[in-house]
């Protein structure tokens, strides 16, 4: 990659510029399905079924994001960013069109599965590139401005599913996406520069594979666990059986490898084991926001999705004017475990503030929340990220910040998994014949026009309509315990977040990585 490297950032300041304003868009086009997709949940799951899924449409993004991840850094090095981004792209295509034509919810998760794979070989290229374009000193104020591109996709997305989602229906927030794709795609294909230097290195299969099975396997138990259930609960067992398995046999192949994907020797260092740690509980408050608050504002309060929208949008204010003053801040020492606290606990008092209220307060009440939580989670980025690369090895930097990337996408789809089965967990089930049976199905209460379906078979049964009102409510308080319940949990982690905090944190210094450590490897 060397004679590459070099090309890239010996390129005249116009030519980077395009490329970055190219990155940009590529990032715009693949972020802004996630807050889409977070916005639109209820109908969809109202439209396809399947409620029980639900934390799955978001966890299989997510992790098939957090195991691609670490192979995007050597596939950069083997065959260049051009070469990696493209393909990238196209698959993120592919896969937003079988999102848009999904015929039942589980299509939907494979295909939000594929899309994850495009994304990740998407953003993980362009950190990378980054990198390649721009000296050390210029470099700042690009990851800001890829900050700001991360924001306005924030704030955008909600806006467009909000409308698309009440006006014109949910598979329109796909469709609507693959053309900026394609477009992306072909100036990335004309504004690259060729490439005639690989990598020639072995590339580890092995571990990468059995990784895979560990993650998912794993993340698959939590789901399964959260059906009340025995007959599941002989799956779990399996399930959790083979992932401890796949864990084990992949340290084995990790500690012969000469060339790892992950190297174990880092977990030997506590601000690196802190850091994967802290980095997975700053992200699963940040779930409960994105993927079930639009759950309950729709499906238990009855806000369209327009409305709710605003709720994330105030969620990337909040986030931008965190990152705005946390990064200022983050460069002196002393203020890095005090940032991590600040973040940590406005994502706990956030959270428990939802579980204790129900959210039944004003609305402009939850949009100041949502600033607050925002703002609380950038703290906690910023203070498990920039410390943390800066007090280890230079030359693991690479490793080091793809560790903590993994760290985050595997938590969101952790948390994704582990919420939807607390949900479940907390969801009563009522056997009551047709068509009393339909308004207690959680498919069904988070969609007006099912209710109003619904309603229509109450009148056409004779059946009373104060019973039917008595059963909407009745239903609606079912979802609002289990939502409450995922807010205290969340609430729960961001404690966990704040002891880890305190014991990676404290006494850490910027300081020049020692010699021996500054060595390359081998």
């Amino acid at each position: 990659m060397d004679n590459y490297s070099h090309r890239l950032v010996d390129l005249k300041h116009p030519i980077k510029s395009k490329l970055m304003l190219t990155l940009l868009l590529c990032l715009f086009v693949t972020s802004i399905s996630q807050t889409v997709v977070s916005i639109s949940g209820p109908s969809i799951v109202a439209n396809l079924g399947g409620f029980k899924y639900y934390s799955w449409v978001f966890a299989a993004f997510s992790l098939t994001s957090a195991i691609v991840v670490p192979i995007v850094g050597k596939l950069n090095d083997r065959h260049g960013p051009k070469k990696i981004i493209v393909p990238s792209l196209l698959l993120f295509s592919l896969a937003t069109l079988i999102c848009g034509l999904s015929t039942n919810i589980f299509m939907l998760i494979f295909a939000r599965a594929i899309q994850g794979i495009g994304f990740a070989g998407v953003m993980g290229t362009m950190w990378i590139v980054i990198a390649l374009l721009w000296r050390p000193s210029e470099r700042g104020k690009w990851l800001g401005i890829t900050s700001a591109g991360f924001t306005t996709a924030g704030v955008i997305g909600p806006i467009i599913g909000g409308i698309i989602n009440d006006f014109i229906g949910w598979r329109w927030i796909f469709f609507t996406n693959i053309p900026l794709c394609l477009i992306a795609t072909i100036i990335v294909m004309v504004q690259f520069p060729p490439q005639d230097r690989l990598d020639k290195s072995k590339f580890d299969l092995k571990g990468t594979t059995v990784f895979g099975l560990f993650a998912s396997t794993f993340l698959l138990a939590i789901s399964v666990g959260g059906h009340q259930n025995s007959y599941y609960s002989i799956y779990v067992l399996v399930l959790l059986l083979i992932s401890i398995f796949a864990l084990i046999l992949f340290v084995a192949i990790e500690k012969k490898a000469k060339d790892p994907l992950v190297s174990l020797d880092l977990f030997k260092s506590r601000i690196f084991s802190g850091g994967i740690l802290g980095s997975m509980f700053i992200v699963m408050p940040w779930t409960v926001t994105s993927v079930f608050l639009p759950l309950s504002l729709i499906g238990v309060l009855g806000y369209s999705a327009s409305k709710a929208s605003l709720v994330l949008i105030a969620l990337a204010i909040g986030s931008a004017i965190g990152a705005n003053i946390f990064g200022n801040l983050i460069s002196r020492s002393k203020l890095i475990l005090p940032i991590a606290l600040t973040g940590f606990a406005s994502l706990g008092i956030g959270m428990f503030t939802f579980g204790y209220t129900n959210l039944n307060i004003q609305f402009n009440l939850i949009i100041l929340l949502s600033v607050f939580i925002g703002f609380g989670s950038t703290g906690a980025f910023t203070a498990f990220t920039v410390p943390i690369q800066n007090n280890l090895p230079e030359n693991r930097i690479g490793m080091v910040t793809s560790g903590l990337q993994f760290s985050r996408m595997f938590g969101i789809s952790m948390g994704s998994s582990l919420l939807g089965a607390i949900l479940l967990m907390n969801i009563n089930n009522y056997n009551f014949s047709y068509p009393r049976s339909e308004i207690y199905n959680p498919d069904n209460i988070s969609s007006v026009e099912k209710i109003d379906e619904i309603k229509y078979e109450y009148i056409r049964e004779n059946i009373d309509l104060q019973i039917f009102n008595d059963d909407v409510k009745k239903s609606k308080l079912n979802l609002q315990n289990g939502l409450n319940k995922v807010y205290y949990s969340a609430s729960f982690c961001s404690i966990l977040g704040i002891i880890i905090s305190i014991i990676t944190l404290t006494g850490i210094n910027r300081h020049p990585p020692l010699e021996e450590d500054s060595k390359p490897n081998g």
